[in-house]
């Protein structure tokens, strides 16, 4: 019979998805000030945009190889 997750493996899980979250919304308002030059607020812009893209889905990959859900 299926066992669901324990509530310790939902966290260790789901916990480094909600920091790389939380690191690209860091990044996403730090981009928006009007201050940065135009280059380093593009940049800025683009690299939330990965860490959410690439970061998740890679982070979800390598749950799985490690067994962590």
């Amino acid at each position: 019979m299926f066992r669901g997750p324990t509530p310790g493996e939902l966290v260790a899980l789901y916990a480094p998805v909600l920091l790389i979250a939380f690191a690209a919304g860091g990044v996403r308002v730090y981009a928006r000030r009007t201050e940065l030059p135009e280059k380093r607020r593009r940049f800025l812009q683009a690299l939330w945009v990965a860490l959410l893209l690439v970061g998740i889905p890679l982070w979800l990959v390598l749950a799985t190889v490690l067994r962590l859900g």
